[in-house]
């Protein structure tokens, strides 16, 4: 339910850049060598004419050598006689290409960033308690010793790797880039396999870990439900008494699921549970949520998102399976993944590995692609497998009362380095049976021992544990078909995805596998009704009455193939329906034993808007599914422009024949109200459904940055986008108007972008009578009318008010001229560089002369090509519509069984390096909704090449 608030990262990251590595001016790239003299060796490629050596390098530990052909978006293609060298040659590369990501990732997975920032920034230090108190390091170190033979050959080749060429930055033996000469030697340790184990279990964290979402939901519930009671005296508080159950649906508000045949039952009603409330909680825990958010940050600042599909071989054009993928992250410089293709070809035939995708730097092995066979991607579950637990001590605080017994705490010694500054040894008390204990960091960045008196909050995890998810995509990448590939990802157990997958068989297949923890009935005591209990998604009773009591079975984590719709498609949405009731406690598996998933998912308008698009097509082409990545149909203006016409029309009304609808009576006497410009947004809100379908139109060109005009071709787009403008203008002036004065009055507890969206989409669009804030006095919800006001205001006039403050608002930030705005304009993205201190690194340059704001884009909240912007904007601040979390890749593979082919595109280029053709030659398709055919069998990468380079052992 919860989605983190979006924190700037600038100054976080640019500290880590002050004390690590100005890239601007880039690494110089490697001088040509002449021919090689006759004898030396070559690669599995062997000697081509078509395809000369470039340049030849050692590395140690080699078994064979090793052919890396560069594509023209820099896009190394590794040829390999094993895997081992494989891996240990991609380690090499990324290091080449993303040293610094690779170390920052490396320090934040491991609680250390104090040991070089503390000095510029303290606050760092709550990064590294927080970190320690997860352990991720810890559960690294487990999975190393655990690891079979063959992942932990690979995962010390990878890492040796990376190690060789940080070695070889130490030694002087490899450049740093010029403008890193302030950048020690020493910063580049050694690599090891724990390390990127670390790493790959910071992504796993990032994907299903949600305690900070849970606390703070748990926070926001207590205090809105605590500033909203049943039994208030004041008349207009009890009024909103039913808010908890407006402003926290479970329910998404488009209905779409990726399956409706999962054998679900549903249970009865239910006795809630008492839910355990704990003192200061928010104040407690403050420091530790501003921490995991600067972090999550760096990956998903509006929370994760995602879209996939595939079309079965029967509804495609090609008579092949089709697969679409594009997940949403953070859009940085460098951008999160890297590209990159490998073929093994050893001796046996029957082991060769011929592989193509991207890969998380820091982590062998690739992530999403395809190989010979199938093609996959993958979008977040959202599965509940974290659980919070408030905790009852002893008076000495040394133990926890768990069923009747007193249970010792334990500790784990965390010694974190200090820049500059003594060494502070966090001692992690640790709950035997749930996990670490939540810290309380203090001001002075230390953390305050337990007071009994007022309890804490343990967490579990399925992640704490160690598991083996290398071992299943290794068997993913060698898959021939979706049941291999699905038998594969039944190895996967922590951070769910929902992994697509087609085959050149021309089959689909979804399944999103993982360790999901069922729960004592006891855990899911809920009673939707009066909205109170228990539940996962919430702070749980930590005494042994809500605990987990084994895994679901791998045959009911949902999966589906080759449905009778002939395609499949998953957007982060309830994949089952087991929360379309709006109660997500009352699901029962076949023997009627509970089942819970999770409380909710996304607010459904992507999957629905891509479904829809699907069964519209009669023969889908690889151009279609590019086309629906780009859809940006605006999901709210479609379903609210109709109530602000209607409002219009009765303000109108009122203004001609005063009395005709009195609650307007002040809105349209209000020195504000402007008739010709409420006629003007009249006329272009219903252009805007009648002609463009409610696209949210960028009307800006790509190229030049300038207005299209509103005539001829460009004429539809033009007034579409200032449609949009004034659309979304006029929606966030509404979420302040309706919700703004309850928030007030409850302290400003944080409220989700897609919480307060379903609440404005239901109080606007259902049947009064139903709603849980409905005013009988009125005939509408109780959140319409202004608390702070004697007046009694309607929807109507909210509408209406939040449209004259949106047409003020532009008025001043844009101008009066309506026919001039254009949503572009205002709607930017920029590819923020990690290292921000240093401007030129980022997508568009700080100081570009074109693009100086950022790439104008199409789309607005919720839209399937993703753009989100903050719904949250108090009154006297203007809004910004920027954003900065989108598709990392945009790709499209039609599963030929000739050779898959697949196009792409990402956010910014494979080298980070601002000198590189390959900094972000990829990222002038991605801006305009382009792709390119990525090369994949060998006479495409020959074609394709821009260089050679033939590594050989030392």
């Amino acid at each position: 339910m919860h989605e983190p608030r979006r924190f700037p990262i600038a100054r976080f990251l640019s500290l880590f850049a002050l004390t690590l590595a100005p890239l601007a001016a880039g690494c110089s790239d490697p001088s040509e060598t002449p021919p090689p003299p006759a004898g030396d060796p070559f690669g599995p490629i062997g000697d081509r004419a078509d395809l000369p050596v470039n340049e030849r390098i050692k590395i140690d530990n080699l078994t064979s050598p090793v052919d890396i052909v560069r594509d023209t978006d820099g896009r190394p293609h590794i040829f390999a006689s094993s895997f081992e060298d494989a891996v240990r040659v991609q380690g090499y590369l990324v290091a080449q290409d993303r040293h610094l990501q690779i170390e920052f990732y490396r320090r934040v997975s491991e609680g250390r960033l104090a040991e070089i920032l503390a000095d510029a920034d303290p606050s760092v230090i709550d990064n590294d308690i927080v970190f320690r108190s997860l352990g991720l390091h810890r559960v690294a170190k487990k999975q190393y010793e655990t690891l079979g033979a063959e992942e932990k050959t690979l995962v010390d080749a990878f890492a040796d790797g990376v190690s060789q060429h940080f070695r070889a930055l130490r030694n002087g033996e490899a450049a740093l880039p010029p403008a890193a000469f302030l950048v020690p030697a020493s910063a580049f340790s050694d690599f090891t396999g724990p390390d990127a184990l670390a790493i790959a279990r910071l992504q796993s964290y990032l994907l299903s870990h949600s305690a900070d979402g849970e606390l703070a939901d748990t926070i926001s519930i207590q205090t809105l439900g605590k500033a909203f009671p049943k039994d208030a005296a004041d008349p207009l508080v009890k009024a909103r008494s039913g808010i908890l159950r407006e402003l926290y649906r479970f329910a998404p508000a488009e209905p779409a699921t990726t399956t409706t045949g999962y054998p679900m039952g549903q249970g009865g009603a239910k006795n809630p549970a008492p839910s355990p409330l704990l003192p200061d909680l928010g104040a407690r825990t403050e420091r530790y949520r501003e921490a995991l958010r600067k972090v999550k940050d760096l990956f998903a600042p509006e929370g994760f998102g995602s879209n996939n599909w595939a079309v079965e071989a029967g509804r495609s054009d090609t008579g092949h399976a089709l697969l679409a993928s594009d997940p949403h992250l953070t859009l940085a410089a460098p951008a999160i993944f890297w590209p990159v293709a490998m073929e093994v070809t050893p001796k046996d035939p029957a082991a060769k590995v011929k592989v193509s995708g991207l890969a998380f730097p820091g982590i062998p092995g690739i992530i999403l692609g395809h190989n010979e066979h199938i093609a996959w991607g993958a979008t977040v579950a959202g599965y509940d497998v974290t659980d919070l637990y408030a905790e009852t001590f002893t008076p000495d605080g040394k133990s926890v009362v768990f069923k009747g017994n007193n249970v010792p705490v334990e500790t784990i010694d965390e010694v974190i380095q200090i820049q500059a500054g003594e060494p502070y040894t966090y001692k992690v008390p640790v709950v035997p049976h749930h996990g670490a204990i939540l810290p309380e960091i203090l001001p002075d960045h230390t953390v305050a021992p337990i007071d009994p008196a007022k309890g804490a909050v343990s967490v579990r995890w399925t992640g704490d544990e160690p598991t083996n998810e290398l071992a299943a995509i290794l068997k993913l990448l060698r898959s021939k078909d979706v049941d291999e590939a699905k038998l594969a990802l039944d190895g996967f157990q922590v951070g769910a995805q929902n992994w697509m997958i087609g085959d050149t068989q021309g089959n689909v297949l979804w399944t999103s596998h993982a360790k999901l923890p069922t729960r004592a009935p006891a855990a899911v005591a809920w009673d939707a009704a009066t909205f109170s209990g228990t539940l996962p998604c919430f702070v749980l009773p930590g005494d042994g009455s809500a605990e987990w009591t084994g895994a679901l079975p791998d045959n009911l984590v949902p999966w589906a193939k080759n449905p009778a719709a002939g395609f499949l498609a998953t957007a982060n949405n309830d994949p089952i329906g087991e929360t379309l009731d709006n109660d997500p406690s009352n699901g029962t598996l076949p023997d009627g034993t509970p089942m819970f998933l999770a409380c909710s998912w996304d607010i459904g308008f992507r999957e629905g808007r891509i479904q829809e698009r699907l069964a519209g097509l009669d023969k889908a082409t690889p151009e279609d599914l590019a086309k629906i990545q780009g859809d940006a149909k605006s999901a709210l203006g479609s379903r609210l422009v109709p109530a602000v016409i209607e409002a219009i029309d009765r303000a109108e009304a009122e203004r001609k024949t005063p009395g005709t609808h009195p609650d307007l009576t002040g809105v349209v006497n209000d020195a504000g109200y402007d008739p010709a410009a409420i006629q003007k947004v009249r006329e272009l809100f219903t252009a805007w459904g009648a002609e463009a379908g409610y696209e949210a139109a960028s009307g800006i060109d790509p190229d030049t940055n300038k207005p299209l005009p509103e005539e001829g071709e460009t004429a539809i787009e033009a007034r579409a986008a200032q449609a949009t403008l004034v659309f979304n203008a006029w929606l966030l002036r509404l979420v302040e108007r309706v919700l703004g004065d309850e928030l007030e009055h409850a302290g400003r507890p944080f409220v989700p972008r897609d919480q307060k969206a379903k609440a404005i989409l239901a109080i606007t669009r259902e049947t009064p009578a139903t709603l849980p804030t409905y005013n009988a006095t009125t005939g509408e919800s109780a959140l319409w009318d202004d608390m702070a006001t004697p007046e009694i205001e309607t929807k109507h006039e909210r509408i209406v008010r939040a449209l004259v403050d949106a047409l003020a608002t532009l008025a001043t930030d844009v101008g009066t001229d309506i026919g001039a705005y254009r949503w572009g304009a205002r709607h930017r993205v920029r590819f923020e560089a990690i290292l921000p201190v240093l401007g030129q690194l980022s997508i568009p340059p700080l100081g570009d002369p074109v693009f100086p704001d950022g790439f104008p884009r199409h789309g607005d909240n919720f839209s399937v090509d993703s753009s989100d912007f903050s719904l949250t904007a108090r009154l006297d601040v203007t809004p910004r519509y920027d954003y900065d979390f989108g598709p990392t890749q945009r790709l499209v593979v039609d599963l030929d069984p000739e050779g898959p082919r697949a196009w792409n595109a990402l956010p910014g280029g494979a080298v980070w390096d601002s000198q590189s053709p390959h900094f972000r030659d990829q990222a002038e398709l991605w801006r305009k909704n382009q792709t390119r055919r990525v090369p994949f069998l060998l006479p495409e990468v020959v074609a394709a090449a821009e260089s050679r380079m033939v590594v050989t052992r030392k």
